[in-house]
């Protein structure tokens, strides 16, 4: 005879299913949850379209403003409890560490926060954990609150022992991007404005760390003088919050939170039968953010919700398309033509409210930032209010594009102005003749060779450079008087090639407030009309979805100027929009530079 015993899951299997089942009920969020995300660099400005990893279930890298918006989202989520996060960056610009630092002192004013590290690396490694509501440390890390450095490489002795001449025209003393070449220490100018970059940076740093825990900013200075702080130090001056591992930390927000039976000498969060659901911030972000691909039919009765375009410009301004350089799928240019194409894309749908072109770019070519500078203004002709909303670095041609704009927005540690020009070339002839190398000419006219590497500038040359390099440096400074609305005397006076911090940058008129790319969208919906508190949809160009990367163009003119293209379109968003959710779903000559690079 035999026994029929019934095989029942156990307890553990039994919590399992009833924490799917919540995550289901709840729209893949479990209710109550802990965010958890790996801060060991800030994320990226853009992501391009990675097949790669739809393949392997990676899903698109999180940018930063999905990442900002997440943060904001959980804040007023209900079903989010607490936020964890290991801040550990080896390095980072100040603009975006300020945009994720404000949305995580945001969720830590209404919700637990805790920031843990095995060690903090550096002053904006810290400076980001000290918006946590608790910051803790493994016992053998240290506190990298240095201060600031900026260090500058010169190879002027080294081209000359090689032979190399740099012949370089600048507009502006503090124009320093040729001084790699040309110069072989700081010149007084460059030392002037990298000097005041770093106080400017110091006092913001300083001013929020102080506030956040409790205690002056001179004592914090008084630290950073004896930094790196080791453990003891890091807990007596109240940098530091307690000592502990892991598991320890995530004891600790679980009982923030509200877990019973659960507590950091225990440091059993991950296997408590009373421990809080966990869940990745990209998890989160995907689950919570509004779903992508064509909107809604619209119903009787009701308004669609207003459409507002983030045109985003990253990296070089070059001419022409732009895009990868070497690498697959990869961002690494910001092209006049596919930027100038978005901004007449954008400006030519009557759908959209407004646009807000995000800049995150240490310049480029003249002519490509001319180009889309135009472009910007030819958008705010067509009635469409634009605001610039500048990253990590919006200098020299990052800072051009934006004076076509209504409004201006940078972070405090933005590096932004640059207002100069610089061009030349590097002369290789007496290299050759040591390498015994020959070389020799033929021309049709007395300037065909001007720009060859084999012979310097001829006087006429060299004066014919010049002037070009007035005539566009004026150009420059009258188109930022004109949309500063500041006079030539005023803009030059912050000009001649020197770079800003936003916040030193807001005070001689050259932003118009200070914040990151929500307050840039805040102002955006203002000047269209629209509720500052108002939803909106947003409408990302230009596009890097695989159904753009696939389906090229039929001409350059907008797609919402015909019935044909308009169709179009409506199909490329639809294809896109399903593309976005599966992956979702898988995851679960010569050249005028306006160009400038610090601080980075």
């Amino acid at each position: 005879m035999f026994t029929f015993v019934p095989d029942f899951p156990g307890s553990g299997e039994v919590r399992a299913l009833a924490g799917w089942i919540d995550t289901a009920r709840h729209h893949g969020v479990p209710n109550g949850c802990v965010l958890e995300v790996d801060l060991r660099s800030v994320p990226p400005e853009t992501a391009g379209f990675d097949p790669l990893a739809l393949i392997t279930g990676g899903g698109r890298q999180m940018v930063l403003r999905d990442m900002v918006a997440a943060i904001h989202r959980a804040a007023d989520d209900k079903r989010v409890a607490g936020l964890i996060a290991r801040v550990q960056l080896s390095s980072a610009p100040a603009g975006p560490v300020q945009e994720l630092r404000d949305a995580v002192a945001a969720f830590t004013a209404v919700k637990p926060s805790l920031a843990w590290a095995e060690t903090y690396p550096g002053t904006l490694s810290y400076y980001l954990a000290s918006a946590f509501g608790e910051v803790w440390m493994q016992p053998s890390g240290t506190v990298g609150l240095v201060g600031f450095a900026t260090n500058a490489v010169f190879l002027r002795g080294a081209l000359a022992k090689a032979g190399i001449d740099a012949q370089f025209v600048a507009r502006g003393e503090y124009k320093s991007a040729a001084n790699l070449f040309t110069q072989d220490r700081y010149t007084d100018a460059h030392r002037e404005a990298d000097t005041r970059l770093l106080e400017s940076l110091h006092t913001q740093v300083w001013a929020a760390i102080a506030e956040s825990r409790k205690i002056d900013p001179e004592v914090v200075d008084e630290l950073a003088d004896r930094a790196p702080l080791l453990r003891d130090d890091a807990v007596d001056s109240g940098l530091v919050d307690r000592i502990g591992f892991r598991d320890q930390a995530y004891a600790r927000i679980a009982e923030l939170v509200g877990a019973e039976g659960i507590s950091p000498e225990s440091g059993d969060a991950d296997l408590h039968e009373n421990a809080p659901p966990r869940l990745y911030l990209t998890r989160y972000a995907r689950a919570s953010a509004p779903r992508p691909g064509p909107p809604a039919p619209p119903i009787p009765g009701r308004r669609p919700k207003p459409k507002i375009a983030i045109v985003t410009v990253a990296g070089p301004i070059v001419n022409g398309r732009g895009g990868p350089s070497g690498l697959p799928f990869a961002h690494s240019a910001a092209g006049a033509d596919t930027i100038a194409a978005a901004l007449r894309e954008a400006a030519a749908d009557d759908a959209l409210s407004a646009i807000v072109l995000r800049v995150d770019s240490q310049g480029g070519l003249l002519t490509a930032s001319e180009t889309i500078w135009r472009a910007v203004t030819k958008a705010r002709e067509r009635g469409k209010p634009v605001v610039a909303s500048m990253g990590a670095v919006a200098a020299s041609g990052g800072y051009y594009i934006a004076m076509g704009a209504d409004a201006i927005v940078a972070n405090p540690g933005t590096i932004t102005g640059s207002i100069g020009v610089v061009t030349g070339k590097l002369v290789a002839r007496d290299l050759k003749d040591r390498l015994g190398v020959g070389f020799d000419a033929v021309r049709t006219n007395a300037n065909a060779d001007a720009w060859s590497i084999n012979a310097p500038f001829t006087p006429q040359q060299q004066s014919l450079v010049e002037a070009e390099t007035d005539l566009c440096y004026a150009d420059f400074v009258r188109r930022v008087a004109e949309g500063r609305k500041l006079s030539i005397e005023a803009v030059d006076a912050v000009a001649r090639g020197r770079v800003w911090t936003g916040a030193d940058a807001l005070e001689r008129g050259l932003v118009d407030e200070l914040g990151g790319l929500r307050t840039a969208l805040r102002r955006a919906k203002i000047l269209a009309g629209l509720d500052p508190d108002a939803d909106v949809r947003i409408v990302s160009y230009p596009s890097s979805s695989l159904w753009e990367v696939v389906r090229p163009r039929p001409s350059s003119q907008p797609a919402t100027v015909s019935l044909p293209g308009a169709v179009g379109a409506l199909l490329s968003r639809a294809v896109a929009g399903m593309i976005e959710q599966a992956e979702q779903t898988f995851t679960g000559t010569s050249a005028l530079w306006l160009g400038d690079s610090r601080l980075r």
